[in-house]
């Protein structure tokens, strides 16, 4: 239960994250009345080991989901990747500078995070206005328009070429950071800095299902069926 309550805690934070001046989110409209309950439990549901189901968000809009993975983004940004930082530094008053566990958290913790913002801002400025714009052709014709002269300028099967999973690092630093015994006095910092780590990895599973297994496809469903359209219109002319 306990468990649960901490992962509930994480979910909803999402939603209370404040975007960057200049910034918006594309979707907010699902959530402006409250969180979506149903949504949130099927969330919950997926952060149980081996039980992320797609059929549980099949009948959920694609703004909703658009929305929970931009806030995601931001979540991770904001809050968890700071937390793991300052629990890094609290690590360096228990071992000298040189000492080789720094170093590795040092060099991983500067290398994986500067990834994670690239991968981020790569989606925020390409995957997720493409998405926008699908769902506008879909809805009105002023949008069909739109897409048709995108040309094919971006595509899903361009963001499955480019994409690539970002949670397999954090499994290979919790390994390395367990090759070292911690000193009786940092055995708190070192297994809290081991949880974050886990539990950062968790939820980047999830994020990656929610991205691949139900937005791409989402999105595909409409990629295709507006490219059929395009291509009726063409024949018919």
């Amino acid at each position: 239960m306990e468990g649960n309550s901490y992962i509930l805690s994480q979910v909803v934070q999402r939603y209370s994250i404040a975007l960057p001046a200049g910034d918006r989110y594309f979707y907010d409209q699902p959530h402006s009345k409250g969180l979506d309950t149903d949504f949130i439990f099927s969330i919950l549901n997926s952060f149980e080991e081996d039980n992320f189901n797609i059929s549980d968000f099949e009948s959920f809009g694609i703004e909703m989901i658009v929305d929970y993975i931009q806030r995601t983004h931001l979540f991770y940004i904001q809050q968890k990747l700071p937390e793991i930082e300052q629990s890094i530094l609290q690590l360096h008053g228990f071992y000298r500078s040189s000492h080789p566990l720094l170093q590795e958290l040092r060099s991983f913790f500067r290398n994986y995070q500067r990834e994670l913002k690239t991968h981020f801002a790569d989606e925020e400025s390409k995957l997720m206005p493409y998405i926008v714009l699908l769902r506008n052709a879909e809805k009105s014709v002023k949008g069909f328009s739109e897409y048709t002269h995108f040309n094919g300028a971006y595509s899903i099967a361009q963001f499955l070429t480019e994409h690539h999973d970002t949670e397999d690092e954090l499994a290979e630093i919790r390994k390395t950071i367990r090759m070292y015994n911690p000193p009786p006095a940092s055995q708190i910092m070192y297994r809290t800095l081991l949880s974050q780590l886990e539990l950062f990895e968790q939820d980047l599973h999830v994020h990656a299902r929610m991205e691949e297994d139900v937005l791409i496809p989402k999105a595909l469903k409409i990629e295709t069926e507006l490219n059929e359209r395009i291509l009726r219109l063409i024949k018919d002319n």
